[in-house]
């Protein structure tokens, strides 16, 4: 089997693949029953993202030329199965490979089948359905719809959840939800709701109500970054903010480098602009900066997004020196940084010599001339539900930015504005945070106890100074979706590290949430997690040693 890619070609390379093989399909160059290969090992033969072919091959389902069967593999459909396949001139609804040999469904046909049918030989309902694989735009087809999928079904426990435990969750990205401030935000509802100046419900600025971009100017001057009302807007989420600078300054084909693991719905932003993702490696202490020289003068990025504190999901921190080398690598190379901060007002303090001292200073702290793009939210120390955060930027990026989101939301909700208004008055989300960061570094100590008793020789673990995550290693041939997959079944769970991966290969890590679980459940995940791990690894021939 020959396949042609055209990386200079307008078309995009999963349209030219797809083309290709219902080409070869069509012509019998390749015969029903044909075994195709693995995504994988079609996605290292011609030097493409994996996601590329998975979004062929669903083209080429869709058009009933070929079908998966679990355990087995990708083959090619007898000739009856793939009517459709034959390219007509107008688009024809495909024929979903599940329902081509199960008829207690209604049968699938094309609009021309249908003509020819015959009622009374044929009485089952048709059923036309749109042609999803031609309808959906580019934009859309480029997200890659099974990291979203994965990510879902790690987050849902299995049914050894029943047998009398709750599903420990060390898989969703958000707070416990018997942390969330119940009693604050009832009281500071009512104080905004009753607020004179709520009267009316005034609609807001897109940039946000000025009082509250003004008091956010000063939180971010608490934390060393020199800004006022004309550098702030406020966003519906950090993850908004993701989206506009991706539409206001990625082209297709654009460069940007990331942390080889990242926040995968920024991946899903980077791709869906069909920009050029490049993984920057990383070590105990986040992106290498010393290789990002190299790697400007080879790519020529266009922006480099980074988590440089408390990083998501590895937990890392970027130390002063590094910070100071990016920003200078980015003057040089006339790119503009995106600094993720979800995580920044989440430290433990310096009760550990070997972390970090003071509070790390935001890089948008660091320079002033407009090169770093800073984001946050509320999201990570307040609900996750209350969907505010903000962006901190130069003024011509605020400006830009507020003109695309027009056609967008046009501002944040005026509820959540006001409410974040009163938390930020008279330092109350600051002593809530203070109560938060205590409990999180008792929770952070209790999981890397559990880790240090249970875990089999072979299995390492970062201890972050501050945030939500401790990323594991596994034991050499330990793959992280078997540990998960024998987890789910003990009601524990936890996020793979391939969701996070730009090259979606990494199976020798997982990401636990330590302060999702209640603190009751966390030695007990553990320990489920760390068994599940030596009892895979003593079945690959490991030594059957564990801490105890």
């Amino acid at each position: 089997m020959q396949l042609r890619l055209d990386r200079h070609s307008s078309v995009p390379m999963y349209r030219q693949l797809a083309g290709e093989l219902r080409e070869q399909i069509v012509s019998g160059a390749l015969a029903e029953g044909y075994r195709l290969p693995t995504e994988r090992e079609l996605a290292a033969r011609m030097s493409v993202n994996r996601a590329t072919i998975l979004q062929a091959y669903q083209q080429l389902k869709d058009e009933g030329l070929i079908a998966s069967k679990v355990g087995k593999g990708t083959f090619v459909l007898p000739v009856a199965s793939a009517r459709s396949a034959s390219v007509p001139s107008a688009p024809q609804p495909p024929v979903p490979s599940d329902l081509v040999h199960d008829h207690s469904h209604p049968r699938v046909v094309t609009i021309r089948d249908t003509r020819r049918r015959d009622a009374a030989a044929d009485p089952e309902p048709t059923v036309i359905r749109p042609p999803w694989s031609v309808l959906f735009s580019d934009y859309s087809n480029r997200f890659t719809y099974h990291d979203i999928a994965e990510a879902e079904r790690a987050q849902r426990g299995g049914a050894g959840a029943a047998d009398g435990h709750r599903i420990i969750d060390f898989a969703t990205g958000s707070p416990n939800p018997a942390d969330i401030p119940d009693d604050l935000l009832r009281a500071v509802s009512l104080e905004a709701f009753a607020s004179r100046e709520f009267d009316g419900q005034p609609e807001s600025p897109i940039e946000g109500f000025d009082e509250l971009r003004a008091l956010l100017a000063d939180h971010m001057r608490t934390r060393g970054v020199q800004c006022d009302v004309r550098n702030v807007m406020v966003l519906s989420g950090s993850e908004q903010g993701i989206d506009l600078i991706v539409r206001a300054f990625v082209n297709p084909g654009d460069c940007v480098f990331v942390e080889q693991s990242t926040f995968f719905p920024a991946l899903q932003s980077f791709r869906s602009a069909d920009a050029r993702i490049v993984g920057i490696p990383m070590d105990a202490h986040g992106m290498r900066t010393d290789l990002l020289d190299g790697y400007c003068a080879r790519f020529r990025p266009k922006l480099i997004y980074t988590i440089p504190t408390f990083h998501n999901p590895t937990g890392a921190t970027m130390p002063v020196d590094r910070r100071r080398e990016l920003i200078d690598v980015a003057r040089r190379y006339q790119c503009l940084i995106i600094e993720d901060d979800a995580y920044g007002e989440l430290w433990y303090g310096a009760a550990d010599a070997s972390l970090p001292a003071h509070r790390p200073v935001p890089l948008k702290g660091m320079e002033n001339a407009g090169y770093v793009m800073y984001l946050s939210t509320f999201s990570k120390t307040v609900t996750s539900g209350l969907r505010t955060g903000w962006i901190v930027a130069d003024p011509h990026v605020i400006a830009r930015l507020a003109a695309l989101r027009r056609m967008v939301d046009q501002h944040t909700s005026t509820s959540s504005q006001r409410i974040c208004l009163e938390l930020l008055r008279e330092g109350r989300i600051a002593a809530h945070v203070r109560t938060l960061t205590a409990a999180y570094r008792t929770r952070r100590d209790a999981v890397t106890r559990a880790l240090t008793r249970y875990a089999p020789d072979g299995m390492r673990w970062t201890v972050p100074a501050g945030g939500y995550y401790v990323w594991v290693t596994l034991p050499d041939g330990v793959r992280s979706l078997d540990v998960l997959a024998a987890c789910r079944a003990r009601g524990v769970t936890f996020m793979p590290g391939g969701v996070f991966d730009v090259d979606e290969t990494d199976d020798a890590h997982l990401r636990l949430n330590v302060v999702r679980p209640d603190a009751a459940d966390l030695e007990r995940g553990v320990r489920v997690i760390c068994e599940t791990v030596a009892e895979i690894r003593d079945g690959l021939g490991g030594p059957a040693t564990t801490r105890s």
